[in-house]
């Protein structure tokens, strides 16, 4: 007999009299498999609907508020979900006991289904309240069914159970199919129990048992696997199409990210930006606009010009409530009213500093469903495109504070070393003027690296060169009293170290360190010797020792009388730079001091790298 024929008679059709010959049985379980089943395709219809719903995919994916302040709220609308999730069920119970088909005073249905389904998702809140309503319906439908008291009695069963595993695995909602294929045969077998033992008369009990077993419990443990099924992979395609437009988005950052730093200045970076997102979201045109000017834009867009008085309300309420916008239909005056006409238009605000709103706007095709997707894509990549060219900014200004740190150091040149340093050129004037001149040249190119407005970084070749400009101006001031000397791998001179921070080191030992000796020769040496992974620079003397309170202020960074400028200059810069772990290494005793730098590879590269123009 076909189900829907069925269907079409009177509710609860009583056809206990086909029971009564072999074929007429054969119909009646015939009848029942097709209610049943009929059942299980409504519940598969219920879960893709219930997949569309918020708070049930909360429920499922176990999400719970984010913020403190908000956790006492979201108690209260979790329970309510929970609240709602068990009505939901308990009206599918009731639907499923009209859609039923009796069978000598009992109705098999896929109630089991409902009720052990909404303990699993929702827990004993949920499971109690559809268990109520199902047991209630149940029981109000049939009072004086012979199979009423059983039927009662195992929704309530079911509802503990369901419940009862829902609140376990509260922490994770997920549920092997061989778990729902035992748990669901399990319970339909103690409600085939109950009708043995409650059902009467016992003849009855067995006859209703006949039919209804294999359906009740074979078909209705199968159709619990496939209802939770439902769930799992429609959530795994939603999941697919939200990795693969993360991993789109993700990849679009990355391929825009080297060009935003200079976005807002050259068109020319702009348009890459713009051919990127084209070539990787194939969406029908883009473009960054600055207020109403364009940075960049792509074909779709060429033929627009904004201005005050066609200024697209879509741009304004971006800038206005800087958050992520779609237009589908503008009005006629609209600057963006030409692009309308067979697409959507999202406008997402790149939020810079001091208030400033770029948009970058999207044009999508129109079709009959959700743009969802496309405007969390939009929104990702406007959020990255905000956060880079933010980073961009700082990078700028620790630039900016390091050319101010240079300069600091430039301009601390000790006016006494000027002038001891022209009072020996003058003696050297008369009686050695070859040798005056070469100290003059000397002093030249010790000052023009001084005072010119070099790189950042420069190769240990150059910095060395400044080194020795200033040691032979110290030498010919002393005389035989001091004696400095460089030795430096070959390997090492490719190295890149910070403009200016050998020098310091070499003065401080010098007029700290080797000139301090009440007798003998002073002595300086400077070994720059190449290692794995970096360069290592010792600048030894034979000076009487450093003061231990110096050498700690300099870890410390605390500085204390007569720590030198200088010196505390070159730690914080070394610090600043690489890390604490690349800070000045001292050591000191009344036999001399051992000042020791180590410059990384990977470092000093990439610190090259940036700072070299081009």
């Amino acid at each position: 007999m076909d189900v829907l024929h069925r269907l079409q008679k009177p509710l609860w059709t009583d056809i206990e009299k086909q029971g009564s010959s072999e074929t007429g049985g054969n119909n009646m379980l015939l009848d029942v498999i097709y209610s049943i089943c009929f059942n299980i395709c409504l519940l598969v219809v219920l879960a893709f609907m219930m997949t569309k719903m918020d708070f049930v995919q909360r429920l499922l994916l176990n999400e719970e508020g984010g913020s403190e302040e908000g956790r006492g709220e979201s108690v209260w609308q979790r329970l309510w979900e929970k609240v709602l999730l068990g009505v939901i069920f308990g009206v599918f119970c009731i639907i499923s006991d009209y859609i039923g088909i009796q069978v000598t005073g009992a109705l098999p249905n896929a109630r089991v289904i409902g009720v052990l389904s909404a303990g699993f998702l929702g827990g004993p809140v949920s499971g109690f309240i559809t268990t109520a309503i199902a047991a209630a319906h149940r029981y109000l439908i049939f009072p004086e069914r012979i199979s009423t008291v059983a039927c009662v009695l195992s929704a309530v069963i079911h509802g503990i159970i369901g419940s009862f595993i829902g609140w376990k695995k509260k922490e994770n909602r997920q549920y092997s199919n061989t778990f729902l294929l035992g748990v669901t045969f399990i319970s339909e077998m103690i409600h085939i129990v109950l009708i043995l033992l409650l059902t009467r008369p016992f003849d009855a009990a067995v006859e209703i048992v006949k039919i209804v077993i294999v359906p009740m419990v074979i078909i209705n443990s199968v159709g619990m696997v496939i209802f939770f099924n439902v769930f799992k992979s429609i959530f795994n395609t939603e999941d697919l199409k939200v990795a693969s437009k993360v991993s789109l988005a993700m990849r679009t950052a990355e391929r825009c990210t080297p060009y935003l730093g200079s976005v807002e200045k050259d068109r020319k970076t702009a348009g890459k930006i713009i051919d990127i997102i084209m070539e990787e979201y194939h969406c029908q045109g883009a473009a960054l606009i600055d207020d109403m000017k364009f940075l960049a834009r792509s074909g779709a867009f060429s033929s627009i010009v904004l201005t005050e008085n066609n200024y697209p309300r879509l741009l304004s309420a971006t800038k206005t409530f800087k958050t992520t916008r779609i237009s589908r239909v503008p009005l006629p005056e609209d600057g963006f009213y030409p692009l309308y006409k067979e697409n959507v238009i999202i406008s997402a605000p790149i939020l810079l500093d001091e208030g400033k709103v770029l948009a970058l706007v999207m044009l999508v095709k129109k079709n009959a469903y959700s743009y969802r997707a496309d405007i969390e894509f939009v929104t990702g990549l406007a959020n990255h495109f905000a956060m880079q060219i933010k980073l961009s900014e700082m990078e700028k200004q620790k630039e900016e504070l390091r050319k101010a740190e240079l300069r600091t150091l430039q301009s601390q040149i000790n006016p006494h070393f000027l002038f001891n340093s022209l009072n020996t050129i003058s003696y050297f004037c008369r009686e050695k003027p070859e040798k005056a001149r070469e100290l003059l040249l000397a002093l030249s190119s010790y000052f023009r690296s001084m005072l010119e407005d070099t790189d950042y970084m420069v190769t240990l070749d150059t910095e060395l060169e400044h080194v020795k400009a200033y040691t032979m101006l110290e030498e010919a001031r002393f005389e035989k009293r001091l004696s400095i000397e460089i030795n430096a791998d070959p390997e090492a001179l490719r190295s890149c170290v910070p403009n200016l921070i050998l020098q310091p080191i070499v003065e401080n030992a010098v007029h700290h360190g080797a000139m301090q000796r009440e007798k003998g020769v002073g002595k300086v040496i400077v070994n720059v010797k190449r290692e794995e992974r970096s360069t290592r620079i010792d600048v030894i003397d034979n000076g009487p020792g450093m003061d231990y309170r110096i050498v700690q202020s300099l870890y410390g960074g605390e500085k204390v009388e007569h720590t030198g400028i200088g010196m505390m200059n070159v730690q914080q810069r070394l610090i600043s730079l690489y890390g604490k772990s690349y800070g000045l290494q001292i050591v000191t005793s009344e036999e001399g001091t051992d000042v020791r730098m180590n410059i990384p590879d990977s470092a000093a590269g990439s610190a090259q790298q940036e700072k070299t123009p081009g």
